[in-house]
């Protein structure tokens, strides 16, 4: 399916440039010009990260304009895990998930939105515990608190809790997002546009979402061109929420060098639509090249 999505992008890119339009006029015009992002800190790569480590990667999003932030709080090296393999949290977690995202709450104020995954990493109590226990914290959602296989388990935490619970990543095609939304089984739907099905996928999940009032908030690990192709879609849904941004953009140089682009990446905590034909983004081959892996061919 990934591959497939990889394709249908690339036919809109193709499509677009044929007749001179930006995809989001292909996708019939644009609510916005603009579209907001968060920013994950990717604090994951730390090991052990503490309270004042979240705190302090919070204050450096917003400080460069970031308006949401979002933290992992799954993590198999915890020493108070009871096995590697075991998906129910301990009370010691428990207590570091919290006490990490109360931290930022307090660094960040009651303004900045927070958002929290669990990459489906716990069984249906931790994700209901950890449901309840952020509610005072006021999180824009809780993402992935179990895995995506059971939506009987998601419609139970998604009903008992306040938190509002987020998931879709793992989802594909427009069909696979039917009972997920009909049966009121998540608060938030979040596709990710480079495996899902496409672009076209993407907006028509997107309308599907908003029959049932449900915002619209696609992942989005992929490159600046993937970056982009997301947003057409994004600005074309009345729907839509919020877009997911990776702070290692801001700070790797690689991620400017394998793409061909004229403006900054992210303004002031938004992603601005890009007007050229296609996706307006175009692929660096010199900078792949650089970055490729040892040993692997290159596909040009």
């Amino acid at each position: 399916m990934a591959v497939l999505t990889a394709v249908e992008a690339a036919l809109w890119d193709l499509t677009g440039k044929a007749l001179g339009l930006p995809v989001y006029q292909l996708l019939g015009g644009k609510y916005r010009d603009k579209c907001r992002v968060y920013c994950d800190t990717e604090l994951y790569t730390a090991t052990n990260p503490v309270p004042d480590d979240y705190a302090k990667a919070a204050r450096g999003a917003v400080n460069r304009g970031y308006t949401a932030v979002k933290f992992d709080i799954d993590d198999a090296r915890d020493p108070n895990k009871f096995d590697r393999y075991n998906w129910t949290a301990s009370n010691a977690e428990l207590d570091r998930m919290y006490n990490a995202i109360a931290a930022v709450r307090k660094e960040v104020g009651p303004n900045i939105d927070i958002c929290v995954d669990m990459h489906g990493r716990y069984d249906a109590t931790t994700g209901r515990r950890v449901a309840k226990m952020m509610e005072p914290l006021n999180l824009m959602w809780l993402e992935e608190p179990v895995p995506a296989d059971n939506i009987d388990v998601y419609k139970t935490i998604t009903q008992e809790t306040s938190t509002p619970i987020c998931a879709g990543e793992n989802f594909y095609l427009a069909y696979g997002y039917t009972r997920l939304l009909s049966e009121a089984g998540i608060d938030i739907v979040m596709p990710d546009l480079q495996k899902c099905g496409g672009l076209g996928e993407g907006q028509r999940i997107a309308n599907l979402a908003n029959l049932y009032y449900v915002p619209f908030s696609p992942h989005m690990v992929g490159s600046f061109l993937g970056a982009m192709a997301t947003a057409h879609v994004c600005a074309s849904v009345p729907n839509f929420h919020i877009l997911e941004w990776q702070t290692l953009s801001d700070t790797e140089p690689k991620w400017k060098e394998i793409v061909q682009y004229d403006k900054p990446f992210i303004e002031k905590g938004f992603l601005v639509l890009s007007d050229k034909p296609g996706v307006g983004v175009e692929i660096n081959e010199e900078g792949l090249k650089k970055y490729a892996m040892p040993g692997v061919p290159f596909f040009a």
